[in-house]
């Protein structure tokens, strides 16, 4: 698959994870709701939720990069030892910067 077909997929990606992003935030409970128990369970959906958008921050993240490294012709190169990521890595995960030694 060619580079901008990457891209346009990536893109894709990013905008789905900002818009889910968006909604996690919106989801959280503002502090102080009126009684003890509702606040203990309003905490509890809390951490999960802002375990997922910790998730999908750094998934934003990491699209963001494979993204920027397409636009400076970079793509496809390990960001740490700078070797060949191999095309089936590539295929299976779009977003990878890094190659499987470096993982």
């Amino acid at each position: 698959m060619n580079h901008k077909a990457v891209r346009a997929i990536l893109q894709a990606q990013l905008d789905e994870l900002l818009i889910r992003a968006q909604e996690i935030e919106g989801a959280l409970c503002p502090p102080g709701s009126r009684d003890w128990e509702e606040n203990a369970i309003e905490s509890e959906d809390d951490e999960v939720l802002t375990s997922v958008s910790d998730t999908t921050r750094g998934e934003i993240a990491e699209v963001q990069l494979a993204i920027h490294l397409i636009d400076t012709g970079r793509y496809g190169k390990c960001t740490i030892c700078h070797t060949a990521i191999l095309p089936e890595r590539l295929a299976a995960i779009p977003y990878a910067t890094r190659c499987m030694d470096c993982v």
